[in-house]
C-alpha cells in the first residue's frame, strides 16, 4: 500500500505531537521545583546539543548553518518566543487547560494557509477541522475555566506556533530541516539562559533532574524534526487537525505523572476527534 504525501505527513505529525507531550510534561513537572527560565534554558540547550550531535554523526554538520539566514533565524526567533510563552503557561495553569487553548492552532493554521497560501480545503476537511475543535470543547469544557495570564499566554502561543508551521510550508527548498530545527533552540537557550543568570541564577540539580532534562531535550529535538518533515511533505490545512491527538497524549501523561483522572466527557470528545481525523483522511484518499 502506497501512502499519499498527506497521509505520510499525518503519521509524522501524530508521532511528533506525542513526543512533544513528553517534553511538555517534564517541563511542567520540573517547574514545580525550578525557575521557568532555568528549565527552559536547560531543556532547549540539551535539545540543541542533541541536534548538533545528530548532525555530526550523520555527516551533516554544515546543514546546521542556515542557507537562508533571514528566513530561518526569523522563524527561529518566533518559535523560540512561542516555546518560552507556552513553558510559562505550563508552569501557571493545568496541563489540560494549556492543551485546550493550544488546540486553536489548527484553526489558525488553516485560516493562514487559506488566506496566504491559496490552499482550498475540501468541504470534508473543513468539516473535520471544525468537528475536531468541537470535540476538544466537549472534552475539556473550557467555558468552566477562570482565565488568567497563563491562559492568555497559551492562546498567544497557539497563534505564533501556527505561523511557524505555515512558514515551514514556504521554507526555501535549499534550507535544511536541521537548520530549521536548531535555530529556535539556540536562540531560546541563549535568551532564557541570560535571563536566568541575571535573575535567579542556575540552581544545583540532582542526577534524576538532569536525566529528565536530557529526556525533555531529546523529545524536543525529535518532535521538532518530525513536525518539520511532516509540514514539508503534507498540505498545512490537511495536517492541522492532527494536533488534536494531543488530547490523548495529554490525558495519558496527566494520569501517569500527575494522577489526573480522565472524565467521561474527555472520552466523548476524544471519540469526536477520532471521527474528525478519519473524515480528513477519507477526504485525502478521495482526492488522491
Amino acid at each position: 500500500m502506497i501512502l499519499s504525501d498527506n497521509t505520510k505527513g499525518a503519521v509524522l505529525a501524530v508521532c511528533a505531537f506525542g513526543i512533544f507531550s513528553v517534553a511538555d510534561t517534564i517541563v511542567k513537572y520540573e517547574t514545580q521545583f525550578l525557575p521557568v527560565s532555568a528549565v527552559t534554558a536547560m531543556v532547549t540547550g540539551a535539545a540543541a546539543l542533541f541536534i548538533a550531535l545528530y548532525a555530526v554523526l550523520k555527516g551533516q554538520g554544515r546543514s546546521l548553518v542556515p542557507a537562508t539566514p533571514t528566513f530561518t533565524l526569523g522563524r527561529g526567533a518566533l518559535l523560540a518566543s512561542e516555546t518560552a510563552i507556552i513553558y510559562y503557561a505550563f508552569s501557571a495553569v493545568p496541563l489540560a487547560d494549556v492543551y485546550v487553548l493550544t488546540f486553536l492552532t489548527p484553526i489558525f493554521v488553516s485560516a493562514i494557509a487559506i488566506a496566504f497560501l491559496g490552499e482550498r480545503p475540501s468541504p470534508l476537511v473543513a468539516i473535520g477541522i471544525v468537528l475536531g475543535f468541537v470535540g476538544v470543547l466537549v472534552a475539556f469544557r473550557p467555558g468552566a475555566m477562570e482565565f488568567g495570564l497563563g491562559h492568555f499566554a497559551a492562546a498567544g502561543s497557539a497563534l505564533i506556533f501556527a505561523i511557524t508551521l505555515v512558514m515551514i510550508r514556504v521554507a526555501p527548498p535549499r534550507e535544511s530541516n536541521l537548520a530549521l530545527v536548531i535555530s529556535p533552540m539556540v536562540i531560546l537557550a541563549f535568551g532564557s539562559g541570560l535571563l536566568t543568570l541575571l535573575t535567579t541564577g542556575f540552581p544545583a540539580i540532582s542526577a534524576s533532574e538532569l536525566a529528565l532534562i536530557l529526556l525533555a531535550g531529546l523529545s524536543l529535538f525529535a518532535g521538532n524534526l518530525l513536525i518539520v518533515r511532516a509540514y514539508r511533505v503534507g498540505v498545512a490545512s490537511f495536517l492541522a487537525p492532527f494536533q488534536y491527538c494531543l488530547i490523548f497524549w495529554g490525558a495519558l501523561n496527566g494520569w501517569l505523572v500527575f494522577g489526573a483522572s480522565v472524565e467521561l466527557f474527555t472520552w466523548i470528545g476524544a471519540a469526536i476527534i477520532v471521527g474528525a481525523g478519519l473524515m480528513v483522511l477519507r477526504a485525502d484518499r478521495a482526492a488522491a
